[in-house]
């Protein structure tokens, strides 16, 4: 009986120790972004400029390292541009499956951070006012799931949206970062 009991405790406490699927799915994120970053800060050996569009791509080989979309300021009177801002970067993996991708502020009125898996948004997602503060993060597979949460500008909770199925998270574990 003795053995029963120590083995009931045993389970309940290593079943309770573990890491939640949502501090799994913070610490892939995580490890995403860092190798993701890695890849893309090769030096690229070609750039493509689409004026018209003001998009930047830099390439190594036939493969993307970084994408980026350029908002030009003119000097109406000088007739050339005075600074860049940059609203939007996409940093590629070496096998062009996963994107890092980074909405910035002044364009918009947050910015936006997180990770794409063949087009699919995985992950910790985080949005933040200009200042940096946290507007709302949460995590995403096959859509929003689990605890989303919403601060104002003054770092108060001001929402919580429970999308359950955060068992759908553990499908992060089969999604490996290929070299």
């Amino acid at each position: 009986m003795r053995n029963i009991i120590v083995f009931i405790l045993t389970t309940i406490f290593l079943t309770n120790c573990g890491e939640s699927e949502t501090e799994y799915a913070t610490k892939w994120t995580r490890e995403i972004k860092e190798k993701i970053i890695e890849d893309a800060n090769q030096k690229p050996d070609r750039r493509f400029l689409d004026t018209a569009s003001n998009q930047l791509t830099l390439f190594k080989g036939d493969k993307k390292l970084k994408y980026y979309m350029l908002r030009p300021e003119f000097d109406s009177i000088k007739k050339k541009i005075i600074s860049v801002d940059t609203l939007v970067s996409i940093f590629y993996s070496n096998d062009q499956n996963f994107e890092l991708i980074r909405e910035l502020c002044p364009a918009i009125e947050r910015s936006f951070e997180g990770v794409r898996y063949k087009g699919e948004h995985l992950g910790l997602a985080e949005f933040r006012f200009c200042d940096g503060k946290l507007k709302e993060q949460g995590c995403r597979y096959e859509g929003n799931v689990g605890l989303w949460k919403e601060w104002d500008e003054n770092g108060n909770v001001i929402k919580e949206t429970d999308n359950g199925k955060t068992e759908k998270l553990e499908g992060l574990k089969n999604i490996k970062y290929e070299r």
